[in-house]
């Protein structure tokens, strides 16, 4: 495997890389900003972000700031349409979506936090901000409890110690030692339930999904208004539906889904 002191590594594509990431959050991007979020030097970062805009990437725009083309969506489709397991994912989605009346998504672990890699919104909880690609932190959402339940305890233990647990809402759980109670219990009873813990007005279930060797690589989830639903009617009305697609997916996912730290 190629580090960054190996001659195998290309520091030029992976500083590319860093602003093709830091670019694609919200807000403004100068070269100042871009050259703050990825620790590079002005130069760099000014020098990366026109070889974007010559290759089409990127795009400059009227404030002296810089944006994303469509065209990075590319980058990111290919991989997608690749794999076989997408479209039969998409198809699953959209069914229990139809069945539910409800947001659900299938997310990933990268890093500390959970990434929806599918994503299919209800009228009810339309999180204009929430979408494909977008990031969530995992100690306080339900597929990112699930991702974390289903993993040994020397991934758990880096997990902690490099994650700040701040408190998003004023239900959000912050004690590890609680949190690691939690994750038992879900490795146990096979999902998990998050209610009002980064928005407080929305409640998670959510499943794992398993690849051909029954590890855990990823969840499927369903976004619930708490003022719908307490625990007890999402086990009854949302799991077992909740549980068919997973069980329609697993097996199918792809291993190199799986978390790392």
């Amino acid at each position: 495997m190629a580090t960054p002191d190996s001659e195998g590594f290309v520091r030029s594509f992976a500083r590319g890389l860093r602003v093709i990431e830091a670019m694609g959050r919200t807000g403004a991007h100068t070269v100042s900003s871009v050259a703050q979020d990825t620790e590079l030097p002005r130069t760099v970062a000014r020098r990366i972000l026109l070889t974007l805009c010559e290759l089409g990437y990127a795009c400059p725009t009227p404030d002296k700031g810089f944006r994303l083309t469509p065209k990075v969506l590319s980058l990111g489709l290919t991989y997608l349409t690749s794999q076989p397991f997408w479209g039969h994912a998409q198809r699953v989605l959209e069914t229990v979506c139809l069945q539910l009346r409800e947001s659900c998504a299938v997310a990933v672990m990268q890093g500390n936090e959970v990434v929806f890699v599918l994503r299919i919104p209800s009228a009810k909880v339309m999180s204009p901000h929430l979408g494909m690609g977008s990031r969530l932190p995992a100690y306080a959402t339900a597929p990112g409890r699930v991702l974390l339940a289903y993993q040994g305890a020397g991934y758990q233990d880096q997990y902690f110690s490099q994650t700040p647990l701040r408190p998003l809402t004023g239900q959000t759980q912050t004690d590890p030692a609680e949190l690691r109670h939690e994750l038992a219990r879900i490795a146990q009873q096979g999902h998990a339930w998050v209610e009002g813990e980064y928005d407080a007005h929305v409640s998670g279930l959510s499943l794992p999904i398993y690849d051909e060797r029954r590890k855990v690589v990823a969840a499927l989830g369903a976004s619930l208004l708490t003022s719908d639903f307490d625990r007890a009617r999402a086990e009854r009305e949302i799991l077992p539906s909740l549980r068919a697609a997973a069980e329609q997916l697993s097996g199918l996912a792809p291993s190199f889904l799986a978390p790392v730290l």
